[in-house]
């Protein structure tokens, strides 16, 4: 299968293949893209099957949500990434919007600039969009120990450095969780961390029979918080909000 995407993916770069729609996925509920030797059929829609190759954990619904919700290619605009180290996302950002200046941020070398996502050196309404990939429920843990504001402080900064009318995807863990390295949200705690904003779509999934399905928030929060060890939780939640 991974030598199948790979050569896919090559393809796409040599543009002799183009994705031309997307098709739901019966199973999974994902989108599935259909390929063309045209080229009539434009790219509405980051492909991101080259970066989930063996992937089973939340990422395969948190980067749909994040290719769903992106702004439009065709518009010139400045994104930031927080937490792209180790991360082919921002490369595949680049690659996807010609007009895009992308930026990827974290605490370790693998990134653009290494920088606190709660004291970024951006200026005020720098960037069109930001996007935050389960980076968020990490900021402040040493050794599961937590500074609890720390997601609050990178949060606001987040709206500190949007745009007006500007949108943030961010993705967390909901649920219960045993785990000590790092948070888990629930209702109290998600709504206190995204009141500065407009919620314009929120999405919960939860993995279930060996697959991540769609679900109500009452659902997720009641998700066994028995996973695989490289899950965050059992359950997750995808957020498009928009600085008011």
């Amino acid at each position: 299968m991974s030598e199948i995407i790979k050569t896919i993916a090559e393809l796409q770069q040599k543009k002799i293949i183009h994705v031309v729609r997307y098709r739901k996925n019966e199973r999974t509920g994902l989108d599935i893209p259909v390929y063309s030797l045209s080229a009539a059929g434009k790219h509405v829609r980051l492909d991101v099957h080259s970066l989930l190759t063996g992937v089973t954990s939340e990422r395969l619904v948190e980067y749909d949500f994040l290719a769903r919700n992106l702004m439009s290619s065709r518009r010139s605009a400045a994104i930031l990434d927080v937490g792209s180290a180790g991360s082919a996302l921002a490369q595949a950002m680049r690659e996807f919007g010609s007009r895009w200046q992308v930026l990827g941020i974290d605490l370790v070398q693998g990134c653009d600039a290494m920088m606190d996502a709660g004291s970024a050196g951006f200026r005020d309404g720098a960037f069109d969009q930001v996007i935050s990939i389960s980076t968020i429920e990490h900021i402040g843990f040493d050794r599961g120990v937590s500074d609890k504001s720390s997601d609050a402080k990178a949060m606001k900064e987040i709206f500190r450095v949007l745009k007006k009318g500007g949108t943030a995807i961010i993705t967390v863990p909901y649920g219960k969780s045993k785990k000590l390295k790092h948070r888990v949200y629930d209702r109290e705690t998600l709504a206190k961390l995204v009141d500065r904003f407009s919620v314009s779509r929120k999405e919960f999934y939860l993995y279930d029979a060996g697959k991540w399905v769609k679900c109500s928030q009452a659902d997720a929060g009641r998700a066994d918080p028995q996973v695989p060890l490289h899950f965050h939780s059992a359950a997750c939640v995808c957020l498009l909000l928009k600085k008011k």
